[in-house]
């Protein structure tokens, strides 16, 4: 008998640099409590790691079907309400429990609830969809408002999420163990997600997307696939609902609000909708300015939404697509022919930015003065303030023309140099 002959199976490189991808993703959630240990960071990252979720399963819906959902939001209320009554129920009744697995029960009932309201939004596609799904999430928010004794009102449903059991010593009474929960969740269900895009519906969804007509010519139907694709995004939604409950041991009926899904679609157009981790990105932008920045500023809105415009305008893409329109030029090592283009961009940058800074404080300041029944004009100083509010009005104009200008040559650059590298190979 000859033996056989084992041959190593080699594993193809696009598997190999996803699955290191995903170690240093797992890494970075792993590492990120250890460098940033302080109870207010891991709050922060909590709802980083919530908002994440929620982006996910939108760009489910947005980037990989085309759907433009305004009632995305309502679905990750309905997880919240069931995440909070299971933790209730729990403590009550003292149940061997662990809240770690409360989770799974806000993703059933927004699953639920996605097969419900999804069989009526996912029949129309386009503009039309948009609109009912902004008549189902007004809708649900006026009911949830209307009927206090089931949802709370504006005080809320509170519960206390150390009522379960310890499961391996664990009660969730520290904000690291939160974290540590969300960061597992956000690891699973970007796993699965990422399977659902690799899966022949994720194909179906995005054929959908690209040309309805055609689906249906080759036998599939159009709102079937929109209706499946609703019902999974929305049962992610429901987990991202119920982590946020659980975090934050509160839900009321403003998380039906038309402001949550608003923030969804800031955060995952930021973050991109091209690439699966965009959405990521964006959520972990937007809750920082989201956060931070209004802890630091009254105007943070209004930053927030300049930063929407100018990716929209400037980098449709997204952030993520941004990054990766420059990867390739960085790949190929052509950092020498793009650094000064690079550093014009910066500069411009820095002067718009810091002069847009410098116009809305100064202008937010002399409101809030002039509500104050302050008069600044006769003042002291008030010419000098003056020119202080020009000069940062001239940083903005020269800051935006310096971009512009820039940023056609970066483009232009990157360009040549790209069909010069082609021309080579």
């Amino acid at each position: 008998m000859n033996d056989a002959i084992v041959t190593p199976v080699s594993v193809p490189v696009s598997l190999r640099r996803r699955a290191l991808v995903w170690l240093l993703f797992a890494a970075i959630l792993g590492l990120a409590p250890w460098c940033f240990p302080s109870d207010a960071a891991l709050t922060l990252m909590t709802q980083m790691g919530t908002a994440a979720i929620l982006a996910l399963s939108f760009n489910l819906l947005l980037g990989s079907t085309g759907l433009l959902s305004f009632c995305h939001a309502t679905y990750a209320g309905i997880g919240a309400y069931a995440g909070v009554w299971c933790m209730n129920r729990i403590g009550v009744q003292g149940l061997p429990v662990s809240m770690a697995i409360v989770p799974l029960a806000g993703a059933v009932a927004a699953g639920i609830a996605g097969a419900t309201l999804g069989y009526v939004t996912t029949r129309r596609s386009g503009m039309t969809f948009a609109m009912i799904t902004l008549g189902v999430a007004e809708l649900v928010w006026v009911m949830a408002a209307m009927l206090p004794e089931w949802f709370g009102g504006e005080r809320g449903i509170p519960t206390d999420r150390t009522m379960g059991a310890a499961w391996f010593g664990v009660t969730f009474a520290t904000q690291r163990e939160v974290y540590a929960l969300v960061a597992v969740w956000l690891f699973v269900c970007a796993g699965l997600m990422y399977g659902v895009t690799r899966t022949p519906l994720g194909f179906l969804a995005r054929a959908v997307r690209d040309n309805a007509g055609r689906v249906a010519f080759l036998g599939q139907s159009p709102a079937a696939v929109r209706y499946r694709m609703q019902i999974i995004a929305a049962a992610f939604a429901g987990v991202a609902g119920a982590l946020g409950a659980l975090n934050f041991e509160l839900v009321s009926a403003d998380t039906f609000s038309l402001e949550r899904s608003g923030i969804v679609l800031v955060f995952t157009v930021l973050g991109g909708t091209a690439y699966f981790a965009g959405p990521i990105l964006g959520a972990v932008v937007g809750v920082f300015a989201t956060v931070v920045l209004a802890s630091l500023t009254r105007a943070w809105q209004l930053y927030l939404g300049f930063g929407f415009l100018a990716v929209v305008i400037f980098a449709p893409g997204g952030m993520s697509g941004l990054i990766a329109a420059h990867v390739h030029a960085w790949r190929d090592g052509r950092v020498r022919v793009l650094w000064k283009p690079y550093a014009a961009v910066c500069l411009g940058f820095v002067l718009s930015v810091g002069g847009l800074i410098g116009v809305v404080e100064m202008t937010y300041g002399a409101r809030l003065a002039s509500d104050a029944g302050l008069n600044l004009a006769g003042r002291p100083g008030a010419h000098a303030a003056t020119a202080v509010w020009g000069a940062a009005a001239a940083m903005v104009v020269v800051g935006v023309a310096t971009l512009t200008f820039a940023g056609r040559r970066l483009r232009h650059t990157v360009a040549s140099a790209r069909l010069r590298a082609e021309v080579q190979r």
